[in-house]
């Protein structure tokens, strides 16, 4: 499958829905312009002799830590050290993949997203900052494994977009996991209320 079609895909979705579904406000205008920017940058590198660095990815890591910095002290400290525990478990699995790729039963990139979406549901509570830290995590992750692996290759590109539809599957499974969860409880509010309703009329 192309390199960047899940980044694209979901990119432009989230694009759609924040300006045309969303209701207005700040954060719709903020949602929607970061989205657009995301897109628009990956057209600009920074090429400085010994890495190229996409401009998403310099986008996308100063947004999350933006984001991060705005919390209260407790938070930043946790939230960071979240993303640090990100970043190694990104840089455990591509250097096992590296190494000794025959099992790897799962494409690399499938198994990133996953395994890492499933590390922030246990170490991140509060669903609206999971996305945040995770993609924060895999910034960090993605310069300490081409730090590591600079020996091994003529080119280092820091923002790639086999990098980015990994954090754009990550994300997605956040999004779909917190819209399948907020579905349930709607179920089970309804079901609660039909039996009161049952209850009355009785």
């Amino acid at each position: 499958m192309m390199d960047g079609i899940f980044f694209y895909w979901f990119a432009w979705i989230g694009w759609a829905y924040s300006t045309f579904l969303m209701k207005a406000s700040p954060l719709r205008t903020v949602y929607s312009a970061s989205l657009l920017t995301l897109l628009i940058a990956h057209g600009f590198v920074l090429d400085t002799g010994l890495v190229s660095i996409n401009f998403t990815f310099l986008f996308l890591f100063l947004s999350c830590y933006l984001w991060i910095f705005r919390l209260p002290f407790k938070m930043v400290l946790y939230y960071v050290f979240c993303s640090f525990l990100i970043a190694l478990s990104y840089n455990a699995m591509l250097l096992f993949s590296m190494y000794d790729p025959v099992w790897m039963v799962v494409q690399v990139k499938w198994l990133l997203a996953g395994a890492l979406f499933v590390l922030s549901l246990l170490l991140i509570k509060h669903p609206r900052f999971r996305p945040i830290v995770l993609a924060a995590g895999y910034c960090e992750g993605e310069a300490v494994y081409h730090v590591v692996i600079k020996k091994l290759t003529w080119s280092i590109e820091l923002g790639s977009l086999n990098f980015l539809d990994v954090v754009s599957l990550s994300v997605a499974l956040c999004l779909v996991f917190e819209g399948v969860k907020q579905f349930g409880h709607f179920l089970s509010a309804e079901a609660g209320r039909g039996k009161m309703i049952r209850r009355v009329s009785r």
